[in-house]
């Protein structure tokens, strides 16, 4: 079954489910009804559901916690979980076999050894968290507090047993996930390069609606990779003040403002100098001093002084930066290992769909009633 296949019959499906609701007398019948089959491994509506209505859970968990912090929120798209509850779960049943078929779920008695302490910091780190999160504070001796947390972190699903299913699943999926990506060791420029066009045109969408951005980003001192037009670079120097020292700090730097004006160079007359790339809209520089360089109109020219939110400041402007975009043999080593990791993930995500397609795949969305 191909992707564009189940999502046909996912489409499908949704369509069937708005206009029908399913009545079942008997509760117990209607959990075993069958959603999903995958090479005859029956996935029933109970747990189905319970995956769903988990994953609409904390869709709508989430959604109020945005609103709650900033005001905003989105409307939740069950039909959007519903999908990928159901590619989640093809996706595990899937490489689950594939990787029993390749051998990958056997361990050697050194490897159940290693798999062992790692399930044990695995089953501590959660008693941990829940000792935190839910016992902070508590009087209990410590030896009832170790029983009271083992019991609840047991009852929440934080068992032993779930960490030694949770630790072996995943080392069984890294194996399985290394037999494919292990054998991509290496990327050409045309990788190369659709990364970092990829980059451009990313950077390109976002200065274009805040240009103010990339100054920001190269003062961080990010990486960058496309160049806007409208920037030029400027040099600073700030003498800071506090209520008690503005006048000592106005006439400090007074003085050096006059030593400019005399013929002293700029970076002659004090060591703290600070270079920025600013235009216009940048809000990353004190918006004073922004003005004032901006202002400029000769490369070498000193702006006046100018009160910050700090101190009092001037600048020098330095030139202007053109609209520049990199170029691959700049960049080919900062780019390489994330194109490799691209690639990997790609040799993978190829992988997975193949294998899903081989698969005997049956969904019976109609047994849902939602």
């Amino acid at each position: 079954m191909t992707k564009r296949t189940l999502l046909a019959l996912i489409l499908v499906a949704s369509m069937l489910l708005s206009g029908c609701s399913l009545v079942m007398k008997d509760q117990a019948v209607d959990n075993k009804l069958t959603i999903l089959e995958v090479d005859g491994e029956i996935v029933s509506k109970a747990n189905f559901l319970s995956v769903y209505e988990y994953n609409v859970y904390m869709e709508e968990y989430y959604n109020s916690l945005m609103y709650s912090m900033f005001g905003t929120s989105s409307t939740v798209d069950t039909d959007a979980i519903l999908e990928t509850t159901l590619a989640d779960y093809i996706s595990a049943i899937v490489t689950t076999n594939k990787a029993a078929e390749l051998g990958f779920d056997k361990f050697t008695a050194e490897e159940e050894a290693a798999l062992a302490v790692e399930v044990q910091a695995d089953y501590e780190d959660n008693l941990t968290m829940v000792k935190d999160l839910y016992f902070a504070g508590s009087e209990l001796s410590a030896e009832e507090l170790d029983t009271q947390v083992k019991q609840y972190a047991a009852a929440n699903g934080l068992s032993l047993e779930q960490s030694q299913s949770t630790v072996r699943s995943s080392k069984i999926s890294e194996r399985l996930k290394a037999s494919v990506t292990d054998l991509v060791t290496d990327v050409d420029d045309t990788a190369l390069q659709t990364l970092l066009d990829s980059k451009i045109a990313d950077e390109k969408t976002v200065y274009a609606s805040s240009l103010g951005s990339f100054g920001a980003s190269y003062n961080k001192g990010d990486l960058t990779y496309y160049t806007p037009a409208g920037y030029r670079t400027i040099r600073v120097i700030e003498v800071a003040k506090t209520e008690e020292t503005a006048a000592a700090a106005n006439e400090e730097i007074t003085a050096l403002r006059a030593r400019i004006a005399n013929g002293e160079a700029f970076d002659a007359i004090s060591e703290n100098i600070v270079t920025y790339v600013v235009c216009e809209s940048s809000t990353d520089v004190d918006a004073n001093v922004v003005a004032a360089a901006m202002l400029l109109d000769t490369v070498g020219a000193v702006s006046p002084i100018v009160e910050t939110a700090t101190g009092y400041a001037f600048a020098e402007y330095v030139g202007d930066i053109a609209e520049s975009s990199a170029v691959l043999a700049d960049v080919r080593d900062l780019i390489y290992d994330e194109a490799l990791t691209n690639a990997k993930e790609a040799a993978y995500s190829d992988a997975l769909l193949k294998w899903q397609n081989e698969a005997d795949i049956k969904i019976y969305l109609e047994n849902l009633s939602l």
